[in-house]
C-alpha cells in the first residue's frame, strides 16, 4: 500500500513516529494557545475589576469619613459657639462704612489682584461689578481681611488679627481662627466656612478667599453647586443631615476644582447656621492615580483609573496628559473633542471638569451597573474598561479603570509566538529522535550485556539503566531484580559472618579466635606467664530462697554484666562463668607486663560492685577471690556447643584461694613478689591443697 512494502522497517518507524508526533504537537500547541489566551484575558479582566473595586472602596471610605467629619464638627461646641458669635458680630457690621480711600483699595484688590489671576484660568473676561461686594458688612470685612491683608491671595488665612479692624468681629475672629486652623490642618481641608441660616451670609471663612462675607442667595457665587447645596440644606431643617457638592471649577479658588461638604448647625431645636467644608480634589487624585505611580501599581504603560462626574466630564487627572501633555493635546485636537474644550484644558492645564467622557462603560456606571467591557476611551483608543458607580447621598460618580486593548493583547500575541516557536522546535526534535531511534533500539541490549559481564566478574552492585517499557525494559527490570537479590544475599551472608565473628569473640579470647580462623579448631595453646582470677559469689543460695530462683538468676545476671564491663575497662579477659563462679585472666591474648597489677585492681573493682549491690538491694552477698600467676594451657572444649577453658596448676591454685565465706582477695607469693609495695597485704597464712604443696597466701587489705 502506497509503496510501504518496499520501505525498510527503520523508515516505516520514522514515518510513523513523525506522523503521530507532529499531529500530537499541533493539537497540544493549539489547545495550549487557546487555554493560555483565555487565562490571560481572564487575568487582565480580574486585575482591572480588582483595581476598580479597590479604588471605589477607598473613595467611598474617604467620602464616608468626610460625612462623619462634617456632621461631628457641626455638632461641636466650638462650631456652635463660633456660629453664634460670628453671626452676632456680622450683624453688628450691617451699618459699617468705609472711607473713600478704603473703598478705592478694595476695588484695587479686585482689579489688580484677584480678577487678573482669575482671568488666566477661565474663559472670557470677568467683570468687576459682578464680584465687588455692595453690602456694608461685606465691604467692611473684605476690606479688612482681604484687601488690607498683607498676605498674598490664597494665603490670607495667615492673618490671625486685623490691625485695622476695631470691631467686635475682630475679637471673635481672634478667638476662633486658631481652632479652625487646627481642624483644617489635621483633616486636610481647603477651607472652613460658617453660613448664617437666616441671611445666607458667609459670616466666617478660614481661607479668606473672595466668597468671604458674601451672600449665597444673592451674591456673586449664588450659582455655585456649593451655594445650591447650602440652600437645599437650609430648607430640609434636619439635624445631622449632610450634603456633598460635586467638584466644580470654583472661582474663589481661581478656577481650581473644589468639592464641599455641608451640614446644619443647631442650637437646641433651632438651626442657626450651616458648616461648609471645602476640600480639594488632590486627595482623590492621589488615590485614583496611585500618587501618579501607575506602573508601580501594576497598571502597565496605559492603565489608569479615573472619575467621571454627572455631567460626563472628568473629575480626576489623566495619565496621558500628566505623562506628555503636548502629545495628549495634539491627540485631542485631532479627535472629535471641540476645540474650545481643548483650549480650556490647555489653559487650566487639567482635564478636570472639562474633558467629556461618553463611553458605554461610563453610561453603564451611571445606570448603577458594574462590569467590564471593551470601549473606545476619551482618546478614541480601544480599551478594556472596568466600571462601577460611586454613590453617597445624592452624589453619583462613575469610577472607570481602563487599559489599552493593545497592551492587554500583547501577552496573548507573545504567547502565540512562543507556542509556535516551541512547536517548531518540538517538531525538529521529533525528527532527530526518529532518525536516532533505530540506533537507540539496541542500547538496552548493550547495557544488559555489559551488566552480565560485570556480574560474572564478581561485582554485586550492578544495575542497568533501561528506560523503555517494552520487552527490553522488562528484561532489564528482571536483570536488575536478579542483581539486587544477589547483592542482598551477599550482604546477608557477610552480615551473618560478621555476627558469627562477634559471637566468637564474645565466647573465645582473641588469640583463640585467630587460631580457629587459621584452621586450629581446638585452639590449644600454652601461655608462659599470665595472671588468673577465680571468684566465688557467697550468699546466692540465701538470696534465691528470698527472691525465688528467677529473681536470684536476674540479680546474678546483673552482677555478671557489671563484672564484664569492669573487666573490659581494665583489660581483663573473661574466660567463663558457672553459677556464682567467675574465671578471668590477664595477659592471655594481649601480652601485658603489668598483668598482676591489673588483675588485683579488677578484683578490687569486683568488691566495690558487690558493695554497691548490697547497698542498693539490701542484700548480704560476699565475694571470695583467689589470684595466681604463672603458666596455663588454654583451648576450646566441644565441637558444636563449645567454650574456652584454662588448665594448669596456676588455675587450680587460684580456685583453691577463692574458697571462703567472706569478701577477701587472696594472692600467691608470685603475685605479691611481682607487685612489690603497690598494694597493702596482711600477714601470710597457709592453705593446703590436695596433692599439692602447702600454699602460702596473702590477703590484700585496703
Amino acid at each position: 500500500m502506497l509503496g510501504l512494502n518496499r520501505l525498510s522497517i527503520q523508515t516505516k518507524m520514522i514515518l510513523l513516529l513523525l506522523a503521530v508526533s507532529l499531529s500530537s504537537i499541533a493539537v497540544v500547541a493549539w489547545n495550549s494557545y487557546k487555554s493560555g489566551r483565555e487565562a490571560l484575558i481572564r487575568a487582565a479582566e480580574d486585575h482591572l475589576k480588582g483595581v476598580q473595586v479597590a479604588k471605589t472602596t477607598t473613595l467611598k471610605a474617604m467620602l464616608d469619613s468626610l460625612r462623619d467629619q462634617v456632621i461631628s464638627m457641626s455638632d461641636s461646641h466650638v462650631i456652635i459657639d463660633g456660629m453664634k458669635d460670628f453671626r452676632a458680630a456680622y450683624k453688628s457690621l450691617n451699618a459699617a462704612s468705609l472711607t473713600a480711600e478704603q473703598v478705592e483699595k478694595l476695588e484695587g484688590f479686585y482689579e489688580n489682584d484677584f480678577l487678573p489671576k482669575l482671568a488666566e484660568q477661565i474663559d472670557g473676561e470677568p467683570v468687576l461689578e459682578q464680584y465687588l461686594p455692595v453690602k456694608p458688612a461685606e465691604r467692611y470685612l473684605q476690606y479688612h481681611y482681604l484687601s488690607n491683608n498683607p498676605h498674598p491671595y490664597g494665603m490670607k488665612q495667615e492673618l490671625e488679627e486685623s490691625e485695622s479692624d476695631q470691631s467686635a468681629y475682630a475679637k471673635v475672629h481672634e478667638t476662633y481662627h486658631k481652632a479652625f486652623e487646627r481642624a483644617v490642618k489635621i483633616f486636610g481641608f481647603e477651607d472652613v466656612m460658617l453660613v448664617d441660616a437666616e441671611s445666607m451670609e458667609i459670616v466666617y471663612s478660614y481661607q479668606k478667599t473672595s466668597e468671604f462675607a458674601t451672600n449665597l442667595e444673592t451674591g456673586p457665587y449664588a450659582n455655585t453647586l456649593m451655594a445650591s447645596k447650602v440652600r437645599t440644606m437650609r430648607g430640609n431643617n434636619d439635624r445631622d443631615d449632610f450634603k456633598i457638592a460635586d467638584f466644580e471649577p470654583y472661582r474663589p479658588s481661581l478656577g481650581k476644582p473644589m468639592g464641599f461638604a455641608v451640614s446644619p448647625i443647631f442650637e437646641g431645636p433651632q438651626m442657626i447656621g450651616l458648616l461648609v467644608l471645602q476640600f480639594p480634589i488632590d486627595n482623590f487624585n492621589k488615590v485614583l492615580t496611585g500618587d501618579f505611580n501607575w506602573a508601580q501599581e501594576g497598571m502597565g504603560q496605559t492603565g489608569e483609573t479615573y472619575l467621571v462626574g454627572p455631567d460626563k466630564t472628568m473629575r480626576s487627572r489623566s495619565r496621558f496628559m500628566h505623562s506628555d501633555s503636548a502629545a495628549f493635546l495634539k491627540l485631542l485636537r485631532q479627535s472629535s473633542v471641540p476645540t474650545s474644550t481643548v483650549d480650556k484644558i490647555e489653559k487650566q492645564n487639567s482635564v478636570i471638569c472639562a474633558l467629556p467622557v461618553e463611553s458605554e462603560s461610563v453610561a453603564a456606571a451611571f445606570r448603577g451597573q458594574n462590569g467590564i467591557m471593551v470601549v473606545n476611551d476619551y482618546r478614541g483608543e480601544e480599551t478594556l474598561s472596568a466600571y462601577g458607580p460611586l454613590e453617597l447621598n445624592s452624589l453619583r460618580w462613575a469610577v472607570i479603570t481602563e487599559k489599552d486593548l493593545a497592551e492587554v493583547d500583547a501577552p496573548i500575541h507573545q504567547l502565540g509566538r512562543t507556542v509556535l516557536i516551541v512547536a517548531s522546535g518540538m517538531a525538529l526534535a521529533v525528527t532527530l529522535l526518529a532518525l536516532m531511534f533505530s540506533h537507540l533500539l539496541t542500547r538496552p541490549l548493550r547495557a544488559l550485556t555489559e551488566g552480565a559481564l560485570r556480574l560474572g566478574r564478581g561485582e554485586t552492585d550492578v544495575q542497568v539503566r533501561v528506560k523503555s517499557r517494552d520487552e527490553f525494559g522488562e528484561l532489564g527490570r528482571v536483570f536488575n531484580q536478579m542483581s539486587e537479590n544477589i547483592k542482598l544475599q551477599t550482604e546477608r551472608l557477610e552480615g551473618q559472618v560478621r555476627e558469627n565473628q562477634e559471637l566468637l569473640h564474645n565466647i573465645l579470647p582473641a588469640s583463640a579466635v585467630a587460631q580457629r580462623q587459621e584452621g586450629d579448631e581446638k585452639a590449644n595453646r600454652e601461655f608462659a606467664d599470665v595472671s588468673v582470677l577465680f571468684a566465688e559469689i557467697v550468699g546466692m543460695e540465701e538470696l534465691g530462697s528470698k527472691l525465688g530462683e528467677a529473681g536470684a538468676l536476674s540479680m546474678l545476671g546483673d552482677l555478671i554484666e557489671a563484672f564484664d564491663e569492669a573487666a573490659e575497662e581494665s583489660g581483663i579477659e573473661k574466660v567463663k562463668t558457672i553459677g556464682g563462679s567467675y574465671l578471668a585472666v590477664c595477659g592471655l591474648s594481649v601480652t601485658r607486663p603489668d598483668h598482676a597489677r591489673r588483675i588485683i585492681q579488677f578484683a578490687q573493682q569486683m568488691e566495690r560492685i558487690i558493695g554497691v549491690f548490697n547497698r542498693d538491694e539490701k542484700a548480704h552477698l560476699a565475694i571470695s577471690i583467689g589470684i595466681n600467676s604463672g603458666p596455663v594451657v588454654g583451648g576450646v572444649v566441644g565441637r558444636r556447643k563449645f567454650l574456652y577453658d584454662l588448665w594448669g596448676d596456676t588455675v587450680t591454685i587460684a580456685k583453691k584461694l577463692s574458697v571462703g565465706n567472706r569478701t577477701a582477695i587472696r594472692v600467691t607469693s608470685q603475685i605479691r613478689d611481682r607487685i612489690g609495695d603497690q598494694f597493702n597485704f596482711g600477714s601470710s597464712h597457709k592453705i593446703e591443697a590436695e596433692g599439692k604443696p602447702v600454699i602460702e597466701a596473702w590477703e590484700v587489705v585496703h
